[in-house]
């Protein structure tokens, strides 16, 4: 079974996929992601272990001392992973869920030690030849990953999500469409808490469907947070609500049968509740193309002008500019080799105004990167061993740091 790499560019945030302790999830391949046959109920189980020569995204041995916990940064984690794939298919329509909890142990840090917990549901209906949507629901619950968050303590971060979507081809070359979604985000520690939140998300969107298969359209979307616990902030109390709007034009270009592009760019407009330091209007774009030389050989290269928020989805935003490259080699049946890199540069100067956030967000250049070797013995039974880099450079000041990982998964499908 061949793996292919791409980078979506979803109308919402909408599939929850399994955290990993070492890098983001997109510079990962899915081990642990399970795609059941068709029409199957698949339970499946896996295992992993991992080291970690900085788990906590610490800067060096004496920050850790500083903290009071000693100058050893490196842990070996455990994972312990049970699952169910459905895929399902009645008349036109089709069901698929995927429901997994993992069990993470920690060597040295077992104060972290926690259960992932992870849920997603899809109903991709169908209304006769022209109408057809999906409607959905997704909740994951995991431990807040440390790039932006160094301290020693359990923050479990749990979102849910809700949406519904729908197109309508009017026209053999003509199709308008739109969707709902609602996203709740929650943590645990209390001095996380200014940082939950609610989101209501609306998109309307029409394309030109070409004969050759590729489509132009424009969207509209509009997003309406709601923060309900306020942020001290140089002795103020602020809500972080806000309000943000977006046009933009949305192009999927067959360039040939072994090439595509894909570009999603224009207007956005973010409106702060209470502190108007923080608005955003600007030009976002994003650009990413998939090149298949031959059979075997899956290439993505990708680039973005964005804001993009610390920890995904709360209030204080950074102007991101950033680059990534992902490749695939199916060496044989049952061997693949898989390589990416991601490079990102976060600005949070109009987003942290002149407040204390300053101080936390400083601007910096994130560095990942990831060489995997995935082992299919057989058709429900995969292996794969990752070593992977992580970097993080600070502008100005002290701070960043630098973290090599090797994790090796396990995952049946029975």
């Amino acid at each position: 079974m061949r793996w292919r790499i791409i980078f979506l560019l979803p109308i919402c945030s909408c599939v929850a996929a399994q955290a990993t302790d070492l890098v983001p999830t997109d510079i990962m391949p899915p081990a642990d992601i399970v795609q059941p046959p068709a029409d199957a109920v698949t339970p499946y189980a896996g295992y992993s272990v991992g080291y970690d020569s900085n788990l906590l995204r610490l800067q060096n041995s004496a920050a850790a001392q500083a903290m009071g916990l000693g100058s050893d940064l490196s842990d070996t984690t455990q994972r312990y992973l049970f699952g169910l794939a459905v895929d399902k298919t009645l008349s036109r329509q089709h069901l698929t869920a995927n429901l997994n909890v993992t069990k993470v142990d920690y060597d040295h840090f077992g104060e972290l030690d926690h259960d992932d917990k992870n849920l997603a549901a899809n109903w991709n209906w169908h209304a006769g030849d022209h109408f057809e949507g999906n409607i959905g629901a997704n909740y994951s619950q995991g431990l807040t990953p440390f790039i932006d968050f160094h301290l020693l303590e359990r923050n479990i971060r749990t979102e849910e999500n809700a949406y519904a979507d729908g197109s309508w081809l009017f026209h053999p070359s003509w199709r308008v469409r739109g969707g709902l979604t609602y996203t709740k985000l929650k943590y645990d520690l209390v001095s996380q808490q200014p940082l939950d939140n609610t989101r209501n998300q609306s998109e309307l969107g029409l394309d030109y469907l070409a004969a050759s298969g590729s489509t132009i359209g424009l969207q509209l979307r509009h997003t309406h947070a709601d923060f309900p616990t306020p942020e001290l902030d140089n002795g103020v109390l602020l809500f972080n609500g806000y309000n943000q709007d977006e046009v933009k034009a949305k192009i999927d270009w067959l360039l040939s049968g072994k090439t595509q592009l894909h570009f999603l760019g224009g207007w956005v407009s973010r409106t702060q509740d209470a502190s108007q330091v923080r608005n955003f209007s600007g030009i976002n774009t994003r650009l990413s193309a998939d090149w298949s030389p031959t059979g075997k050989i899956q290439l993505t290269v990708a680039g973005w002008r964005e804001i993009g928020a610390v920890d995904d989805l709360s209030t204080v935003y950074s102007l991101n500019h950033g680059a990534s490259l992902a490749s695939a080699w199916q060496y044989s049946e049952k061997v693949q080799l898989v390589a990416q890199y991601k490079y990102q540069k976060r600005d949070f100067g109009q987003s942290a105004g002149s407040g204390t956030l300053g101080s936390l967000n400083q601007n910096d250049v994130l560095r990942d990167t990831a060489l995997s070797v995935v082992y299919n013995p057989t058709q429900r039974w995969r292996v794969q061993l990752s070593g992977i880099r992580s970097t993080q450079t600070l502008k100005s000041g002290p701070g960043g740091f630098v973290s090599n990982g090797v994790t090796l998964n396990t995952r049946y499908a029975f």
